[in-house]
């Protein structure tokens, strides 16, 4: 007997979602409960924590064994790095831990997703399950392009007399150019891949399993984002309007691949600006006319990147994950039919049919039929005991 062949899963009931936004990622799976959101969360909270003093706990020993930490200037007071009241992002130290402080973001969101997320792990990146490359090859270089572009127009109209009047105050770039330079073209595309994970991924997702509408996800994380940033009121109001484009662009094109391409591509670009001491990577004033230039041109480049994504037909939403088929917990065990011959008692055991038989116990005058053997021949003779000698 065959094991029985299992019907795929019913499909889903008028109700439900037939798709689903980024945003709502995490409510794709049929396991989804209202608490995992929250448990998520909280778990990934432990893991940064956690994380963030491990290597506070490496940059404190590491400091302690240099001897350059107990040096003393000429008032006699210690020069260190754990002593200085503000980080300067022109030093290599200062910032390699501001950018690893950050960084740890990635394994401590993905070990939590990994734990309590929706499956596979890759939907914290996008609908497609995992980091879509060739997309975030064309994001990238789009944004690179228009960024140069806006760069070099700011320096020029800078250069004209045209927009925020420049600092008197000298800019302090880093002591070693060329090995800053290398540190932020290798650590500063870490730190927004995190920043993107958090805040246009893992919250995006969570507040999008519990509020449908997208413009929840999109608003809600952008206090945390722009209070994380330590500006004046029109650099604030700056980063405000990126992470509203990051949060459309994460929802518009389905995954971080967008953000995460513009918010490199313009870290990076200031980075290197403040390596050869074009800008001063310690300010944190701007002004009315920078931030009017920089929401213009920050709402042109979602603009790009929105229609690219739609000639590249880049997938938006995702369909339910389908049910696998379970088979019952208990089954019978296979076997085949037991072969009863003719007169055989209930209680005998079935005969093999493919197998001989060792002996006839009947007449070859009387062949089997149907494939069975035939019971033996009845004795119509008297009784041997009856026809005994009076």
């Amino acid at each position: 007997m065959s094991l029985p062949h299992y019907l795929p899963p019913p499909a889903p009931r008028a109700d439900q979602e037939q798709s689903f936004a980024f945003h709502r990622l995490m409510r794709r799976n049929h396991n989804y409960r209202w608490w995992r959101p929250l448990a998520f969360a909280g778990t990934g909270l432990g893991f940064f924590v956690a994380s963030f003093i491990v290597v506070m706990l490496m940059i404190f020993v590491v400091a302690m064994l240099n001897p350059a930490t107990w040096a003393a200037d000429a008032s006699g007071s210690p020069d260190s790095v754990l002593t200085e009241a503000e980080l300067d992002m022109a030093s290599p130290i200062d910032f390699s831990i501001t950018m690893a402080s950050l960084i740890i973001m990635i394994p401590a969101v993905y070990l939590a997703y990994l734990l309590l997320g929706s499956k596979p792990v890759g939907q914290l990146v996008s609908v497609a399950g995992r980091l879509r490359w060739r997309w975030f090859g064309l994001a990238i270089g789009a944004s690179a392009l228009l960024f140069a572009a806006y760069f070099a127009l700011s320096f020029a109209l800078s250069a004209a007399g045209i927009g925020e009047p420049t600092d008197a105050a000298p800019i302090k770039p880093p002591a070693d150019p060329l090995f800053f330079a290398l540190l932020v073209i290798l650590l500063t595309p870490f730190q927004c891949a995190a920043e993107e994970l958090v805040f246009r991924g893992a919250l995006m997702q969570i507040i999008g399993s519990w509020l449908k509408h997208p413009l929840f996800a999109i608003l809600l994380p952008v206090p945390l984002f722009t209070f994380g940033h330590l500006y004046d009121v029109y650099g604030l109001l700056d980063v405000t309007a990126f992470a509203i484009a990051a949060g459309y662009l994460a929802w518009r094109t389905g995954g971080l691949e967008a953000p995460m391409a513009m918010h490199i591509i313009n870290n990076t670009f200031l980075f290197l600006l403040g390596a050869m001491g074009q800008i001063d990577l310690n300010a944190t004033e701007s002004g009315p006319m920078s931030l009017v230039f920089s929401v213009v041109f920050t709402a042109l480049l979602t603009f790009v990147l929105v229609k690219l994504a739609d000639k590249n037909n880049v997938a938006r939403t995702a369909g339910p994950t389908p049910a696998a088929a379970q088979p019952p917990l208990l089954q019978p065990w296979p076997m085949a039919h037991p072969v009863y011959h003719q007169n055989q008692a209930h209680w005998a055991p079935p005969m093999d049919p493919s197998a001989p038989p060792a002996s006839a116990p009947y007449s070859q005058d009387f062949p089997p039929a149907n494939g069975h053997p035939p019971a033996p021949p009845v004795d119509s003779t008297p009784n041997a005991g009856d026809n005994h000698d009076r």
